[in-house]
Order: C-alpha cells, then structure tokens, then sequence
C-alpha cells in the first residue's frame, strides 16, 4: 500500500511539473529579466548564453510563478554601429508548449552588444521589454 501510494504521489509530481509549466525545463538557465508592468519577462537558453550567428532561446512571461498568456509576440534585434545605421538581426518567435512560453530562433550576424526588444498584445494586456544583450 504504501509503495503504491509512493508512486502515485511521484507520477503526480512527474505530471505536474511536466503540465504545470513553471519553467521551460530544468535544462535551461535564465540568461535574462526585465519587469514590464505587472509581468517578468525571461530569456532562457541552454547555456546561460546568447550566441551569435543562428541561435535559439526560450521567452516566457510570467506573473509571480505561474506563465502568463500574452497573446501574440514581436521582436527584433539590432546592434549600433560607430557612425552608420544600426545593424539588424532577425528574431522569429513562435508559441512554445505552453501560454506564455515562446521559442525564439535569432540570426544575429555579429558577436557584441545587440538590443533584443519584445511587444506583446493579448490577455494580459500590452506591453514591451528592452534586453542589452551580448552575443558571445
């Protein structure tokens, strides 16, 4: 009995945590967070980095602990350039596994400083986040 009764209390958590959604996965490290309104907005990646050239990372929303639905995602990324126009790196985001938990793929053609900025409009409302970012 008890035996059963720890199984079923370990498939709980199993599920749990694998619906619940608090995190992207244990596997990922935060590399990033900036509070916009009532949301923390995190980049996540499996290296704690964002790497130039083709690269991905994870965006969630959240509110406290639990992800928060923001409904549709904008980014884009761009670097300055000493005396010429800013250069520009594309970001495409996508819905991940869960509301408020979005997968992002970058191209960003150079290592240094690039400025990652997000806009959001849904359920939770609207709003925007701005990330200095280094691209190793």
């Amino acid at each position: 009995m008890k035996l059963r009764l720890l199984s079923l209390l370990a498939a709980m958590a199993v599920t749990s945590a694998a619906c619940g959604g608090n995190t992207a996965g244990s596997d990922l490290i935060e590399v990033q967070r900036q509070r916009s309104g009532g949301l923390d907005v995190v980049l996540l990646s499996d290296d704690g980095t964002l790497t130039h050239g083709k690269d991905t990372f994870t965006v969630e929303f959240r509110r406290g602990d639990a992800l928060a639905d923001v409904g549709t995602v904008k980014a884009g990324a761009t670097m300055p350039m000493a005396g010429m126009a800013p250069m520009m790196g594309s970001v495409f985001l996508e819905k991940g596994d869960a509301p408020g938990r979005y997968k992002a793929e970058t191209d960003l053609s150079m290592s240094g400083g690039w400025t990652l900025k997000l806009e959001w409009d849904g359920p939770s409302g609207r709003g925007t986040a701005t990330f200095a970012a280094t691209a190793e």
